[in-house]
């Protein structure tokens, strides 16, 4: 690949779509493929990131080969923001499709979210682990026992949908950070500022790790060294913050 112009070889392909250029392309951005998958599998339950890694790689390169043939430059935006969607998405929605967590982690799964909106609406806020602890009526351990049984959840399980303007489905996540999707600003506003009030209420350790994770790039191991907190806290906070910015988004939606 060394030897290869690759704007050239995206000149001819647009010009010709013959396979060959279209197969220069793919191994051209493969790595892409293996680092946004990688960076998902991360955050998997160990059995689904042993098991099915490769056929989520797959899943991957089907994405690119879609974002391949879907690019049009003169949008003015680089193929790799354009592709990094069509890869994500190609990944979760295989993801979504599977029933990633038993299904009394994910009736609790409920119960939580349930509880963070009956208490915000009470309070007037977002409600504390403690206050949410008291609520469903468990301890500390059994509190962040279950956040720990949900990791994955912000992945598979972001089911809030969005549609741009011309009708093109988006889950709220991809809107998060330039590190996710970078989204054209007249598709994202409307959500974005949705998004926006809801990230305002957060607590600061989770603006911060929202910030650290969506922004600027880093893994919750990365996090929790900055923030002096285990990986294992930093997994169950974001995993509450997925929570709340989910159960936050789907009461706006309700509300529109």
């Amino acid at each position: 690949m060394d030897n290869i112009n690759i704007d050239d070889v995206w000149k001819k392909y647009r010009k010709t779509k013959d396979e060959k250029s279209r197969d220069i392309l793919v191994k051209n951005y493969i790595p892409l493929v293996k680092y946004l998958s990688d960076r998902i599998v991360y955050h998997l339950p160990d059995h689904v990131r042993f098991n099915d890694r490769e056929d989520l790689y797959i899943e991957g390169i089907i994405g690119l080969i879609e974002a391949i043939d879907r690019f049009e430059p003169e949008q003015n935006f680089k193929f790799e923001t354009f592709a990094t969607k069509r890869i994500r998405g190609a990944v979760l929605d295989t993801l979504r499709k599977e029933d990633l967590l038993p299904k009394n982690v994910r009736e609790t799964v409920k119960k939580v979210e349930i509880a963070m909106n009956s208490l915000e609406s009470a309070l007037g806020r977002p409600a504390t682990d403690e206050e949410i602890m008291k609520d469903l009526r468990m301890t500390k351990e059994e509190f962040y026992d279950i956040l720990d049984k949900m990791k994955g959840i912000s992945l598979t399980s972001l089911n809030s949908e969005i549609l741009s303007s011309d009708g093109e489905k988006y889950y709220f996540e991809d809107i998060i950070g330039e590190s996710g999707v970078a989204l054209l600003e007249f598709e994202k506003k409307d959500a974005a500022a949705q998004l926006a009030a809801i990230i305002e209420k957060l607590e600061r350790n989770e603006r911060v790790l929202l910030e650290m994770y969506y922004w600027d790039g880093l893994t919750l191991k990365e996090i929790g060294l900055a923030l002096n907190i285990s990986e294992s806290r930093a997994c169950q906070i974001h995993t509450k913050l997925i929570l709340r910015l989910r159960s936050g988004f789907r009461k706006l939606e309700m509300e529109r």
